[in-house]
């Protein structure tokens, strides 16, 4: 999970949410329609650097989905089309495997990648599996924990995809690694994260000492 910094919402968007309140029309995310939805699906991709808002693989149009942070069936029509309650998940149909948003349906996750910390509450293993942080006290530790299983975060495939982009790195020297690190904390210049960069950041951390 990497933190995401919630930007402006499209002006398109501000501008159905009030046309829609004036002329009473009840506003709620079911009404929303393109090009309106698929202007804030395009803005949601962008500032999350194209990575999926919850397990980090990378995402484009197709290949994901508008997600809730806080379900719809358990928010009001106002919230339910706020956008600082909306990300992007990997996931496009519900044939997509069941993890991130496909597998959180309703239910409320305990950390959210809204969160400023929320890049240390988790640690990464060689065999691809994202477990909490050490050192957490018990809450943190419990929250962390329900989220993976919430958000199915431990997927086979996952799992594997995280496997490969750390096999990657074998055989890097140290001056690698430094400058790997400087290019997982920023956005390349199509204004995308790398797939998968938390877990890299965090095995380079862990294993040539990078400090970023």
């Amino acid at each position: 999970m990497k933190y995401i910094r919630k930007g402006n919402e499209p002006q398109e968007f501000t501008e159905w949410k009030a046309q829609q309140k004036f002329v009473g029309v009840n506003c709620n995310y079911g009404s929303l329609q393109n090009p309106e939805k698929r202007l804030v699906h395009q803005s949601l991709l962008h500032e999350q650097g194209y990575i999926c808002c919850y397990c980090c693989m990378r995402v484009a149009t197709d290949t994901s989905h508008i997600e809730h942070l806080n379900p719809q069936s358990k928010t009001d029509s106002d919230l339910s089309v706020e956008y600082t309650n909306m990300l992007a998940s990997c996931g496009s149909s519900k044939h997509w495997p069941k993890h991130c948003g496909n597998n959180k349906k309703d239910n409320a996750i305990m950390v959210s990648p809204l969160q400023s910390n929320c890049e240390d509450l988790f640690s990464y293993s060689s065999n691809g599996k994202i477990e909490a942080a050490n050192n957490l006290n018990q809450k943190h530790n419990d929250d962390v924990r329900k989220t993976i299983d919430i958000l199915g975060l431990n997927d086979y495939d996952l799992t594997q995809a995280r496997i490969n982009a750390l096999d990657a790195l074998q055989g890097i020297t140290n001056d690698e690694a430094q400058q790997l690190a400087q290019v997982c904390m920023q956005k390349n210049t199509q204004d995308e994260y790398e797939p998968f960069c938390t877990a890299v950041l965090y095995y380079l951390k862990r294993y040539f000492g990078v400090q970023p």
